[in-house]
């Protein structure tokens, strides 16, 4: 049966923001590169998780809740598609920023549910677009992948079980990545110039290298952006519009602003490494993934998944 916390007194105070947090400011809305703001907070070490177990489930499902923002029907239809899920081999952390107007028991009557439910509910509200409940799952998970996921948004009945074929195939997978940077010395850049050589030119030439496994590091598969609509270049949100309009977002190349946070599922062990969810910025997600896309064997998965509501 799912497990209701109204109050957790187990739960860390309230985190002093770190130095270069921009809790309070808006996304400008930008779709190139890293401003000095937007640039990755250094990773406070290895974090401390639950302890590893061969019963565990394959995949740990973390749901960032807040009540004045996401309407209980919504919540609703979230938790029926994860009860729906025709692989059953996850379980579900609920996390609600800060107190409740009425119970989760209240929201969820009579409504469908994975078994492998559990509700928390903060003692007071962060207010951090929900990265400290992330970061907080990330420690209390059990299952071996985490996918992170908001209250309002939709798993098709099939995300599961592509994702566990896509890990439990005994064919392995090729991974590219690039090669390691090279630094230049000082003294062969003056040589260069001498000879009138592009270094540069020379290094971005080297090919990328090929890698064989059956254990991904990480999957991305593929969303619909609901309410999100071409312009020019890029996209601009009309959330009137999201029941019937909506983009295909694929999340690859994994890059600032060309990925949701739904989209990315890694090792729990990759996640305690890096220091859980450290980053409390507002775009948090596009940030850091594409740090992890670079150092670890990143598996697409070509298939529409979920929706981004």
């Amino acid at each position: 049966m799912p497990h209701h916390h109204e109050l957790r007194q187990d739960l860390p105070e309230r985190p002093e923001p770190r130095q270069g947090d921009c809790r309070d400011q808006e996304d400008d809305g930008r779709t190139g590169g890293l401003s000095l703001r937007d640039r990755p907070l250094p990773p406070p070490g290895p974090i401390a998780g639950r302890p590893f177990s061969d019963d565990d489930p394959l995949f740990t499902v973390i749901v960032t809740d807040y009540e004045p923002s996401v309407s209980r029907d919504f919540l609703r239809r979230k938790m029926a598609s994860l009860a729906g899920q025709t692989c059953k081999d996850f379980e579900v952390l609920v996390y609600h920023d800060g107190p409740k107007s009425q119970s989760y028991a209240d929201d969820m009557a009579e409504s469908p549910m994975h078994p492998a439910t559990e509700f928390i509910v903060t003692p007071e509200r962060i207010g951090d677009w929900g990265h400290a409940a992330r970061d907080l799952g990330i420690r209390a998970a059990r299952g071996k992948f985490i996918i992170h996921t908001n209250a309002d948004n939709i798993f098709y009945p099939n995300l599961i079980a592509v994702l566990k074929d896509a890990l439990t195939d005994p064919q392995p997978w090729t991974f590219v990545r690039n090669p390691q940077q090279i630094r230049i010395p000082a003294s062969a850049k003056w040589l260069a110039r001498m000879l009138n050589l592009d270094l540069q030119a020379m290094f971005r030439n080297v090919a990328p290298i090929e890698e064989h496994s059956t254990d991904p590091d990480i999957l991305v598969y593929a969303i619909i952006l609901r309410g999100n609509l071409p312009v020019a270049s890029g996209m601009f949100r009309v959330f009137e519009t999201a029941p019937r309009q909506g983009v295909v977002f694929g999340g690859v190349p994994v890059k600032f602003n060309n990925i949701d946070a739904m989209q990315l599922v890694m090792k729990r062990s990759l996640w305690l490494a890096e220091g859980g969810w450290h980053d409390r910025r507002i775009n948090s997600d596009a940030i850091m993934y594409p740090l992890f896309a670079g150092k670890y064997r990143v598996l697409a998965i070509p298939a529409v998944l979920g929706e981004h509501w």
